[in-house]
């Protein structure tokens, strides 16, 4: 057994989809958010009581990788000095008959280790954006993102369909393989969650939103 091994089974496609959560480091929390919109609110004369509402817009980022190992058949040719009648090759011994045009061939078998990846990068509305544009974040718990799963801001497209996606672009057995020792593709997607505060009241009857962004402090018309 030393790795050389022709016999045996191919190895199954190992595949695995990991999720890791993040949120986006707040210059403005909730109550600062507060502030900001009872400020506007007293400015402008609106009446009513004010509501907070949380909501978490997210960025989606897919890194898959593909790797496979496996060994093949191929023949090296290899150059005789004419004066040679007979020669020896890692304990294969080669008669004149098998030298032709100074040459012998010698049967081989080779191991391969094919590794490539991909990055996709989106926003919620399925745009590409560059990871370096994202604001900084932190780790948080799945919990996290179970408990909040409400507020969260659906995207518009299936993050299945994106795996599916890097799954046809990457993974692709060569067509010389003899066995395959290793096959694996590996994807981590990563939920970045930038959060937004919502103010809603009253004026003249008629309701009205406002919106601070936690990353940023502005405030703005959603």
């Amino acid at each position: 057994m030393d790795g050389f091994d022709l016999t045996g089974t191919n190895a199954a496609l190992d595949e695995k989809i990991k999720r890791n959560y993040f949120i986006c480091v707040e210059k403005c929390d909730k109550y600062a958010a507060r502030t900001k919109i009872e400020g506007k609110k007293i400015m402008g004369k609106e009446s009513g009581e004010l509501e907070i509402e949380i909501s978490y817009t997210p960025y989606i980022i897919a890194k898959a990788s593909y790797r496979i190992i496996y060994l093949r058949r191929n023949r090296y040719a290899m150059s005789v000095p004419p004066d040679v009648d007979s020669v020896k090759i890692l304990n294969r011994s080669f008669m004149n008959s098998d030298i032709i045009k100074n040459e012998v061939k010698v049967d081989a078998i080779e191991k391969i280790i094919i590794e490539q990846g991909e990055d996709v990068e989106l926003d919620h509305k399925g745009n590409r954006i560059k990871y370096k544009d994202i604001p900084p974040h932190n780790k948080v718990d799945a919990s996290f993102y179970e408990a909040h799963k409400r507020e969260i801001i659906r995207p518009k497209f299936d993050v299945g369909d994106i795996i599916q996606q890097l799954r046809d672009k990457l993974v692709s057995r060569p067509h010389d393989v003899s066995r395959s020792i290793e096959e694996t593709f590996n994807v981590d997607i990563q939920v970045i969650l930038r959060t937004y505060y919502t103010g809603t009241f009253t004026t003249e009857d008629k309701e009205k939103k406002m919106r601070v962004d936690s990353v940023t402090g502005k405030l703005e018309v959603p």
